[in-house]
């Protein structure tokens, strides 16, 4: 198999994973509303099964990215900006698979947070701001190396929504789960687009 193949392949398949772990955690969990709530929710302390979501849901979707990471290091020119942007993206993943083993009190809303839960929250918005940050970085310096002008192009468009998105994570918003999920998607969009250029370029 041309492992061109893996630059699309792991990227994809690492969302697909956060997809069907957030659906079926969200099908097992009573009364759970994904406009309204945090995906960490699902995992948090008191979740129904807050344990399996963890270890076979979110760490299975950060590796996945941290591969992805790995591979694309590999192959991209080592220039300031490529170098900044994933070493971001790695804080990205491994922010994300760590805050994994220090769940959100439940609900994720406490008035009086517990060491977990504050970690947690100390770890998860570094790594979406690292992430977007990666995204500016990476596209910016996009046209020395991409034959697809579109990493550059709607690396603009991503990084703003999703620094939009990320400013309104606010638990006091009725829609603050769909503010999140928005942020991902937007996040990993750009995230197969940018392999698709590393496959581009390695072919």
């Amino acid at each position: 198999m041309n492992k061109s193949f893996w630059f699309v392949v792991l990227p994809t398949l690492s969302l697909i994973w956060l997809i069907v772990t957030v659906v079926i955690a969200g099908s097992l969990y009573p009364g759970y509303n994904h406009i309204s709530q945090f995906i960490s929710e699902l995992a948090a302390t008191g979740s129904p099964h807050g344990k399996y979501v963890n270890y076979l849901g979110f760490i299975p979707t950060e590796l996945l990215m941290m591969a992805f990471i790995l591979l694309s290091w590999r192959a991209l020119p080592k220039t300031k900006l490529n170098i900044i942007g994933m070493l971001l993206l790695a804080v990205y993943a491994f922010c994300l698979g760590l805050a994994a083993f220090f769940t959100c009190d439940y609900e994720c809303r406490p008035d009086n947070p517990t060491f977990s839960h504050t970690v947690h929250i100390a770890l998860a918005l570094p790594a979406y701001l690292s992430g977007i940050v990666a995204i500016v970085c990476i596209s910016m310096g996009a046209g020395a190396w991409s034959q697809i002008k579109s990493v550059k192009h709607y690396g603009c468009l991503a990084s703003s929504v999703a620094l939009i998105a990320f400013v309104m994570l606010e638990s006091k918003l009725e829609v603050v789960g769909l503010i999140q999920r928005i942020l991902e998607f937007t996040m990993y969009s750009w995230f197969i687009l940018f392999g698709y250029a590393i496959s581009v370029r390695a072919r």
